[in-house]
């Protein structure tokens, strides 16, 4: 039996009896009711993990039960269940602080699937205060550096994602290294020593030929992983068609060890914005249980910058013809106020750039790009 507490709210009884019987059987303590007033009485008076509730309710609707549920209970999951069309409702609900949302008509194993997906995320919320300590001090994991609060979170999560073998969903702004941060999960998991394989979806979007054709494609890329981790690129521009193909192989994809590859994906634009696009499904996101890491862009993480500067200078320092120790504190000054449209990669260029220019010793604001040097100017005068 399960020691999971799940409350569900809908005005139709036949749903609720439907739901209660269904997650009984399956080993839950559920509790269901017809109104969001009485919910709230139950959250009150009892601890409840998750809760799911209907959108469209009389007297007081799902949206106004989510905001009373995160009041009384902040730490309870609440998902919103509608109705076909309001799509905006559910994206509203989310920002809320809706945990996720449930379409109708739905199926029962589609409910299961969340509650487990919650039910595995608590596990490693509380395995990572075991690993909090450590990473409170790190200004670097593997290839990723930074130490500004945001970066020790993911530093946090990865370390958790090492030990259970969630799939993920990447999240930040070109160039912030969301394909590092994928190769860092997985070398950093009981797969390192399996196949590490990238794809940009951009490519599979070429994919327009037979079933058969698509299948064989796909089926040699995942033969190739050997339980190892595919990494999706821009996961939002997968077609239709490549993506419910792909699904179906995962879901029957196991290697001679009897393990299925793992799953991570990246995209570049705002979750939300892709959810109301419909460019990424639901059945796409549920694969990836809901463990999902945004990336900060540069611009929010400035105080990372030295650090940086310091970690690129002695990357390309040893195939580099001149030496570049530092770089003076008016260079500085604007690298820090400027704000880096390309993120980590252009900060890479600019260091790559002094190199290629034979600077030596310190990079100076002379030896910066023009276009950050105008702004540098800019801001000054400012």
């Amino acid at each position: 039996m399960s020691d999971t507490r799940i409350l569900f709210v809908d005005d139709d009884r036949d749903i609720l009896a439907m739901v209660e019987q269904y997650l009984t059987i399956k080993g839950y303590d559920v509790t269901t009711v017809d109104n969001g007033i009485e919910a709230v009485g139950i959250v009150k008076e009892k601890q409840i993990d998750i809760v799911f509730t209907d959108y469209k309710m009389p007297d007081f609707n799902g949206l106004e039960l989510l905001v009373a549920i995160k009041k009384y209970r902040p730490q309870t999951e609440v998902i919103i269940v509608t109705g076909y069309g309001s799509m905006e409702s559910a994206i509203q609900a989310m920002k809320f602080g809706s945990y996720d949302y449930l379409q109708k008509p739905f199926k029962l194993d589609h409910l299961k699937l969340i509650i487990d997906r919650i039910v595995a995320e608590n596990k490693i919320k509380d395995k990572a205060q075991l690993i909090r300590k450590i990473s409170r001090e790190r200004h670097q994991y593997g290839k990723m550096v930074g130490f500004c609060p945001k970066m020790r979170e993911i530093y946090e999560l990865i370390d958790t994602l090492s030990i259970e073998n969630a799939m993920v969903l990447v999240q930040g702004e070109s160039g912030t290294g969301k394909e590092l941060t994928a190769r860092t999960i997985h070398d950093n998991s009981d797969r390192k020593a399996l196949p590490f394989v990238p794809v940009n979806c951009n490519s599979l979007s070429k994919i327009t030929k037979t079933e058969i054709e698509i299948t064989t494609h796909l089926s040699g890329m995942l033969a190739s992983l050997g339980g190892g981790t595919l990494y999706l690129d821009e996961v939002s521009s997968l077609p239709a068609h490549v993506r419910k193909r792909m699904m179906a192989l995962l879901a029957d994809a196991e290697t001679d060890a009897g393990q299925r590859p793992r799953l991570i994906a990246g995209t570049s634009r705002d979750l939300d914005e892709v959810i109301a696009s419909g460019a990424l499904k639901k059945d796409l996101l549920d694969l990836f249980d809901a463990v999902f890491i945004k990336l900060p862009p540069l611009r929010e993480r400035k105080e990372d910058i030295p650090l940086l500067i310091n970690h690129f200078l002695y990357l390309d320092m040893p195939s580099a013809k001149t030496r570049i120790y530092g770089i003076t504190p008016s260079a500085m000054n604007i690298l820090l106020q400027y704000h880096w449209p390309g993120n980590l990669i252009q900060l890479q260029n600019v260091i790559e750039r002094a190199f290629a220019m034979g600077v030596e010793n310190a990079i100076g604001p002379e030896d910066l790009p023009a276009e950050i040097r105008t702004f540098g100017a800019i801001s000054q005068m400012g």
